[in-house]
């Protein structure tokens, strides 16, 4: 599976825009499960496209995670955090530890 995380926002804006990649055949055993198990608790594949926030700051980050499956299938959804549900919250919070592409 790979994950391809890009947030923007905060008070830089667009010039803070960063990108981490992961690719769970690349990544430890452990790790890789890790992330797979995060994409499988946030039913990623059935969550809508955007999850915004009901009143958004300027400053907020904006994330968009795509994913695509060993399988092919591809999903990707826009979203501020607080309007994320949990499992979500921590799957980008695990990706967001990894060093910027």
């Amino acid at each position: 599976m790979r994950l391809v995380l890009k947030s923007t926002g905060g008070f830089t804006g667009p010039a803070g825009a960063q990108t981490r990649t992961a690719d769970t055949a690349a990544l430890s055993a452990g790790e890789g499960a890790h992330l797979r198990q995060l994409v499988h608790d946030s039913d990623f594949f059935a969550l809508p496209a955007s999850l915004q926030s009901p009143a958004p700051q300027s400053w907020d980050f904006l994330y968009t995670l795509t994913a695509q499956a060993d399988d092919g299938q591809r999903h990707t959804v826009s979203y501020h955090l607080d309007a994320a549900p949990p499992a979500l919250r921590e799957l980008t919070a695990a990706l967001d530890a990894r060093a910027p592409d």
